[in-house]
């Protein structure tokens, strides 16, 4: 029997903590990330660091599991936090609330938002002019926030992270994960916490893809255990062949539903879309390739396929002027929805992607 590995774990400034792993030490560095945010309830990306004794107990980041032992010091650091700290625009936000908004514990100091009521705001004091300040708002005023991303931003992650699920099945989730820490009890989830894990478990997916393969299925399974020990099934060796299979039938009814509101890169695939002697479920799936992040993005909010033509036909007048480029850069960001649907359903020889789009064969764009 493994023995016990007792680790310091320092979250933030004045914030550390004491983490047992009754299993013993992990395996791999991935491995004692998992535990670390399962254990904590930790959300963001991280990376550790351990104190190195060689150079006087610096800080270095842990690459491999054997550089800490039992009681070593791990440092957590938020990359999220990291990337972004140093951007973040001092801006006041007109909102609702005046109460202060501190972020979570994701980073040695923590950033504080003061929001602006927006009642506040109205009130205001004649000038000079006897006229109100420009500060002051109608009541037709809105603060109206950017649409959310229909695009995605990454492939799929080096360790894949469980959502948060809705509050009743977090809820529910959370008491039987203590029942099983003090007696082993395992849960038998109802059909409505099964259907709310299962959503929340497709979405994230879908995040990365809509057609994940099997070893990425596999990936997702094990760690959804792993982080709920309750959902553990009875009577099987790793405890998550079941939730495998539930998770591939929900991805699949997943992308049924999504094809009936027509989402551009589950329709390109159904069966009224195929080219003649393809009218097959399986035939020709176009699908992202390796590295391929927006494979078949749906056309900005307000455009249509007239009124994008419209764009790539100026596009070809801009393309041939000689100071042009700056132009010629928007238009092609602009349709290239437009461009990648056309490229996917279509797949047009290369002859005609040089007489319709000139501008994709350009250097400029090549380096894009």
């Amino acid at each position: 029997m493994p023995c016990p590995v007792h680790l310091r774990v320092v979250l933030g400034v004045d914030d550390a903590r004491k983490l047992t792993l009754k299993s013993g030490m992990p395996s791999s560095v991935d491995q004692l990330v998992l535990e670390i945010k399962t254990y904590f309830g930790l959300e963001q990306q991280f990376r550790l660091q351990y104190k190195d004794l060689d150079f006087g107990n610096e800080y270095f980041n842990l690459e491999s599991i054997s550089d800490i032992e039992d009681k070593a010091t791990v440092k957590v650091v938020f990359v999220s936090c990291e990337e972004t700290s140093s951007s973040i625009p001092e801006t006041s936000l007109p909102c609702s609330t005046s109460t202060p908004i501190t972020s979570p514990m994701t980073c040695n100091s923590s950033v504080i938002l003061e929001l602006t009521s927006v009642n506040a705001l109205r009130t205001t004091s004649p000038d000079k002019d006897g006229l109100s300040s420009q500060h002051s708002f109608d009541s037709g005023d809105a603060v109206i926030l950017d649409p959310a991303p229909e695009t995605r931003t990454s492939s799929w992650p080096p360790i894949f992270f469980v959502p948060r699920f809705s509050y009743f099945a977090e809820f529910q989730l959370q008491r039987a994960t203590a029942d099983f820490r003090a007696n082993g009890t395992l849960l038998t989830p109802s059909p409505k916490l099964r259907m709310d894990i299962l959503e929340g478990m497709a979405e994230e997916i879908f995040k990365y893809t809509a057609y994940p393969s099997d070893s990425q299925i596999e990936e997702a399974a094990p760690v959804l255990v792993h982080t709920h020990p309750c959902l553990k099934e009875r009577g099987t060796r790793a405890g998550h062949e079941g939730w495998k299979q539930y998770l591939k039938t929900k991805v699949a009814n997943f992308r049924t539903k999504l094809n009936k509101i027509g989402h551009p890169e589950v329709s390109v695939n159904s069966l009224k879309n195929k080219r003649k002697g393809q009218e097959q479920a399986a035939a020709n799936i176009k699908k992202p390739r390796k590295a391929e992040v927006n494979f078949f993005p749906p056309l900005p909010r307000g455009e249509t396929r007239d009124s994008l033509e419209k764009e790539r036909v100026v596009l070809l007048a801009e393309v041939k002027k000689r100071n042009g480029d700056a132009v010629v850069k928007k238009k092609m960001q602009k349709t290239f929805a437009y461009r990648r649907q056309e490229i996917v359903q279509d797949a047009p020889v290369v002859a005609e992607l040089v007489n319709k789009w000139p501008a994709l064969f350009t250097v400029s764009e090549m380096l894009q």
